[in-house]
């Protein structure tokens, strides 16, 4: 059997995908990820295809046509900026599908995949495959959210513009705990659960280790840093309370630009988290839901610095759950972060909880047995 991957363009989006993706290899069926050229390095080895524009060619040509910047859109705050949030559905949806549609049919009917698996924000593959009448799966990595109505009329008009209707999807892979959902999900489709594995690579990350034996936190604001004044914040926060940092800087900022203490400061642009959490004991991050599920499936705590998308939301549900912190300020985070017990045990029970899920083999061979 032949199965297509196909994301959005954005590493976020594609990273909690790939577990699935190799089981399928493993498990001798065949399996191409198509994507943006930039995101396959993280593919290590599968087969890729070149699809769709960049993430920054996407963003520019959204805000032209907008004149809107998306970038600090927060779904948490959707009735206050209506022209932002047609501009980011748009993004997703209408914008997506003008450049990118022809070339994801092209794909599809090259590579003639039994199957399409669609990650969730993904909403221009989905009318391929009705175009093509290719059963499809849509693959859930993030919590429900209150603008997802109206990103499914977004994909509706997108849809309607090319004389089709998004097909519902054979099934859903649904990597977000619901124990983690905040908001209802609609659904429709049979739900097969799937644990949550940090992202990593056979090649491993050449950061030196630290000289003395002070806890390390984590620092991690994602691939696009554009608040660079907020991840300095963040380190100073963890060398004032004695502790080192390890920092991921992306793909905009350096690690030159932290202007911090070299000796207790390691940063790399990007890294597998695997191996990033393996020398840490608390993360402090933006809320991503990959960044999150790898963190609490490590059983550490997080302190979280939500700024944009559905990041507000992600940290709500950790903070709820009693495994992470959302401060005002990060003065005093650090402290609480490494010294209180109950964070700790709730992550740990976090852990537990996404251990027991389904592993990607389970999921893949679940999801087999449905396609056929």
């Amino acid at each position: 059997m032949k199965a297509l991957f196909t994301t959005f363009p954005a590493y976020g989006h594609l990273l909690p995908m790939l577990p699935l993706a190799r089981a399928a290899a493993a498990a001798g069926d065949d399996v191409v990820i198509a994507t943006h050229g930039d995101l396959h390095g993280a593919a290590d080895g599968l087969p890729t295809r070149e699809f769709g524009p960049s993430l920054p060619a996407l963003m520019a040509e959204n805000d032209a046509r907008s004149g809107q910047d998306v970038l600090g859109y927060r779904n948490d705050r959707s009735d206050e900026a209506p022209d932002l949030l047609a501009a980011t559905v748009a993004l997703f949806t209408t914008t997506y599908a003008d450049l990118a549609f022809d070339e994801m049919l092209k794909i599809a009917t090259d590579e003639r995949p039994d199957v399409i698996l669609a990650e969730m924000w993904d909403f221009v593959t989905p009318l391929v495959a009705q175009r093509l009448g290719i059963p499809w799966v849509t693959f859930v990595h993030s919590p429900a959210t209150v603008v997802d109505a109206v990103l499914a009329a977004g994909a509706a008009d997108a849809g309607a513009r090319r004389d089709l209707v998004e097909p519902a999807p054979l099934a859903t892979i649904q990597l977000w705990p619901d124990w983690l959902e905040t908001l209802p999900r609609s659904g429709g489709s049979e739900t097969i659960a799937i644990s949550s594995d940090a992202y990593d690579t056979a090649a491993r990350i050449d950061i030196p280790a630290f000289d003395d034996d002070r806890p390390v936190v984590l620092v991690t604001l994602g691939t696009v840093v554009d608040d660079l004044e907020l991840l300095r914040s963040a380190v100073r926060a963890v060398l004032d309370a004695g502790a080192n940092a390890l920092v991921t800087t992306g793909f905009t900022a350096t690690p030159a630009d932290l202007e911090a203490d070299p000796a207790r400061v390691r940063a790399v642009s990007f890294a597998p988290i695997a191996q990033l959490l393996d020398r840490v004991q608390a993360v402090i991050a933006a809320g991503g839901s990959g960044t999150t599920l790898a963190t609490l499936s490590r059983g550490l705590p997080i302190a979280f610095v939500p700024r944009i998308a559905n990041q507000p939301q992600v940290a709500a549900a950790v903070t709820a759950l009693g495994a992470g912190i959302t401060p005002d300020s990060l003065a005093g985070a650090v402290p609480t972060l490494l010294g209180t017990p109950s964070l700790r045990e709730a992550a740990a029970e976090a852990r537990t909880r996404l251990d027991q899920r389904p592993s990607p083999a389970t999921a893949w061979s679940t999801l087999r047995s449905r396609i056929s």
